[in-house]
């Protein structure tokens, strides 16, 4: 798994303000993590989803980046409580992109779907449904955690 840091939580100055409790590599972290899904609009794609409809294929793409790429210290957050906010986040990202690349292929028009172009749409087979059931089914972990990580970002930010 992670290996961990600890850092101090944040500290209270003399005049009783909150400095930060981010370090400068956690704060750049969160910068980007925010621009993944919040900042960009696709939390809110994700959100409404049913995964019985195309997709737009460029949507995952961040997915995949979180998958592929926060393998590293140099994804990893220092603090302790964002460390473990980003593993359930990391988790559920894994868990959902297995989903979309076990179940979905390309419609050739820049959207993947669990629906495939030989397919009628009207009489779709049951386990097309339950395939996009599946991947419906891993959307709530991501969702959550992905809320659960932003909003320890911004309040230690």
């Amino acid at each position: 798994m992670l290996g961990w840091r600890a850092s101090a939580p944040s500290s209270a100055t003399s005049q009783g303000t909150t400095v930060s409790a981010l370090s400068g590599h956690d704060r750049e972290l969160a910068k980007t993590f925010r621009s993944l899904f919040a900042d960009s609009g696709l939390f809110r794609e994700y959100q409404q989803h049913d995964f019985l409809l195309p997709f737009r294929a460029k949507a995952t793409t961040p997915l995949y980046t979180v998958v592929e790429t926060w393998t590293n210290e140099a994804h990893y957050f220092t603090h302790q409580e964002l460390r473990l906010k980003q593993a359930a986040f990391i988790k559920a990202a894994n868990e959902l992109a297995a989903e979309l690349v076990r179940y979905t292929v390309p419609d050739g028009r820049g959207y993947v779907s669990v629906i495939t172009r030989d397919m009628d749409p009207e009489n779709l087979p049951a386990y097309v449904r339950d395939e996009a059931k599946a991947i419906d089914a891993k959307l709530p972990a991501f969702l959550q955690s992905h809320e659960q990580l932003l909003a320890t970002c911004n309040r230690l930010a």
